[in-house]
């Protein structure tokens, strides 16, 4: 017994040994084993470690035949295909300093914050030619002849074409009405103001104009009359040969013409009447034109039946033009000379 008490204890080693593995097998297991630890205490208190046991084997299993494939009759596997190299990817070069740059439109510091390929779409979508003008185009005529870069503008007018007249006859008699075939010319005076106004950087351009104008008209029958009323442009482009819509209307009243019961052509009352056309011209040189007329009879009790101013009017087509380039203004003489000759009004 006290042999026993003065056997040192037994210490268990701090790290385990890895476990012995032994094939799969039906027979076999795998089995750890570990030493018992005991410990005991010495009259004098002192514990003395001993060394540890070592683990015990397991036991190994029997070895298995060597397969034969010809004992089978399968066939025998490929034998493995050397490795492929990997390619080695090669260092991609360092980029540019201005790569970040180029990836995308660099906004400006300040405004309007737009780069030069958005103003390059901006001026296609609003049909502006690729670079804005660096000098205005000057105008010619001193703006006697309409054009887009001149502000206001006076200008004379004449028309000149053919009319399809209608004029009431015998007030006691129903249905009785002249017609007839004939020319109608008219000269006019245009101040043409311009409304809306278009833009480009620093250069303005007049989309509009609008504005007064008054002159005569003469007829067949050596009557004239005036008009007062108001004429307006509208331009489709900024060229001086820009494609235009006009249109004028104004108040038309009788001035002079031949009195009735004398045959003298003198001042002649007449009522109000009124005109209006429409055009389609090339800037402000000449422009077809379409249009009426109506004269309002003068209903007063007090004047005289053989002097009465019968209700009539007109509907015309011609050409109006500017008589500063010399066309409209020979077109218009002719054709009141031609209408005096050759026509005999009813």
């Amino acid at each position: 017994m006290s042999l026993a008490l003065a056997q040192p204890p037994v210490q268990t080693p701090t790290s385990a040994p890895p476990p012995v593995q032994t094939p799969k097998s039906s027979t076999t297991t795998t089995t750890t084993t570990t030493t018992a630890t005991a410990t005991a205490t010495t009259p004098a208190g002192t514990t003395h470690a001993s060394s540890p046991t070592p683990p015990a084997e397991a036991p190994k299993s029997a070895e298995l035949p060597a397969w034969d494939p010809s004992a089978t009759g399968a066939v025998p596997a490929a034998p493995p295909e050397p490795p492929v190299p990997v390619p080695v990817a090669e260092t991609p070069a360092t980029p540019p300093a201005d790569a970040s740059a180029s990836a995308g439109p660099k906004e400006k510091p300040g405004p309007p914050f737009y780069t030069e390929a958005e103003m390059q779409q901006l001026r296609v979508r609003h049909g502006l030619e690729a670079t804005s003008p660096t000098s205005e185009r000057k105008s010619r005529w001193r703006c006697l002849i309409a054009d887009p870069t001149c502000g206001l503008v006076v200008e004379v007018q004449a028309t000149s074409g053919y009319a399809y007249r209608v004029r009431q006859g015998d007030v006691t008699s129903p249905g009785d009405v002249y017609r007839w075939n004939s020319a109608r010319v008219q000269y006019d005076v245009w101040v043409s103001i311009p409304t809306l106004v278009e833009q480009r950087g620093g250069f303005k351009y007049t989309r509009v104009s609008l504005g007064p104008k008054g002159g005569i008209i003469a007829s067949d029958s050596k009557d004239i009359w005036g008009n007062v009323g108001f004429a307006g442009r509208y331009w489709f482009k900024r060229g001086r040969w820009s494609p235009t819509i006009e249109f004028s209307s104004g108040l038309a009243f009788k001035v002079a013409g031949i009195q009735k019961p004398d045959g003298r052509f003198d001042n002649v009352r007449s009522p109000i009447g009124f005109v209006a056309d429409v055009g389609i011209g090339l800037g402000g040189f000449g422009a077809i034109v379409l249009g009426g007329q109506f004269d309002s009879p003068l209903a007063r009790e007090d004047v005289p039946e053989r002097a009465r101013t019968p209700a009539g009017g007109m509907f015309y087509i011609g050409f109006r033009g500017n008589i500063l380039w010399g066309a409209p203004a020979v077109f218009g003489v002719a054709t009141h000379a031609a209408a005096l000759r050759a026509v005999n009004a009813p």
